[in-house]
């Protein structure tokens, strides 16, 4: 993705068309293409020197609005997905709880589809770097497609390797962790990260986490551990009938949280 103006909508400039909650499309503006649904055409060449933010019709006549897509927006309309992936309310905690901020050393075990990777490429910036650990070339293949799409890929290092068989970095500034056996790093983990340094591991299945904290105990390399289950319940924004949406997103996993201490 190039860089673009950061507010005008130039050639090749990424946008979201927000039609209705339900019709959103993620595009790159181009001369002379169109952007097509079920509910009439959108000409780019229409859109092309607007501002963003900027309200337009479509072919039908029927109004829509054009904005810069979010980190989110690719998540929910424009990545590839082949795995299951960890959803946006357990990303704002991961954020939390590792204190991530710009210019980190961060170690990723798991990459899927690269939506975390993505996350955490975001934080760092230029100046940090995201290591990423993954066994599926194919899933390799996909998250490098998906960080190139939004920019970030000179962010991260993709690595067709097992964690399990060792890590090649050093004074890690924290890690993610998702994978179904992650006891099966610790020694490797506590050997990289940087003392007082913390990880959150995601795993789905409560017998996962008991096993870890288990895991964790035994080791005796870390304390702080806590776990944690987020959930998210949106409301219908609607002034005259607030609401809950009859729907929500649940459980999508545990994140156990732990950090690096020195050993007794």
């Amino acid at each position: 993705m190039r860089e673009c103006c950061i507010d005008i909508i130039c050639e090749g400039c990424p946008v979201l068309l927000v039609i209705d909650e339900r019709r959103r499309f993620i595009f790159q503006a181009r001369r002379g293409a169109v952007q097509g649904s079920d509910k009439g055409v959108l000409r780019h060449d229409d859109i092309l020197g607007k501002e963003y933010g900027s309200r337009v019709k479509l072919s039908s006549g029927i109004e829509a609005v054009v904005l810069r897509p979010r980190l989110m927006d690719y998540m929910e309309r424009g990545f590839r997905r082949k795995t299951q992936v960890i959803y946006p309310k357990d990303h704002g905690l991961i954020i939390m709880l590792l204190d991530l901020k710009p210019g980190m050393r961060v170690l990723e075990i798991g990459v899927g589809s690269g939506f975390t990777t993505a996350v955490l490429a975001q934080i760092v910036g230029d100046e940090g770097r995201v290591y990423s650990y993954e066994v599926r070339k194919d899933n390799i293949e996909i998250a490098k497609k998906n960080l190139e799409k939004i920019g970030l890929a000179n962010r991260v290092v993709l690595k067709h390797r097992d964690a399990r068989l060792g890590i090649d970095e050093e004074a890690i500034d924290a890690a993610v962790i998702d994978m179904p056996d992650p006891w099966a790093v610790l020694h490797h983990l506590y050997r990289v990260l940087r003392p007082s340094a913390g990880a959150v591991f995601f795993l789905p299945a409560v017998n996962q986490v008991q096993r870890l904290l288990l895991a964790l105990g035994l080791h005796g390399g870390w304390v702080g551990t806590s776990v944690y289950e987020v959930l998210l319940r949106g409301y219908e924004p609607r002034g005259d009938a607030l609401r809950p949406y009859t729907t929500m997103i649940a459980h999508t996993g545990y994140l156990v949280y732990a950090r690096k201490v020195h050993m007794r």
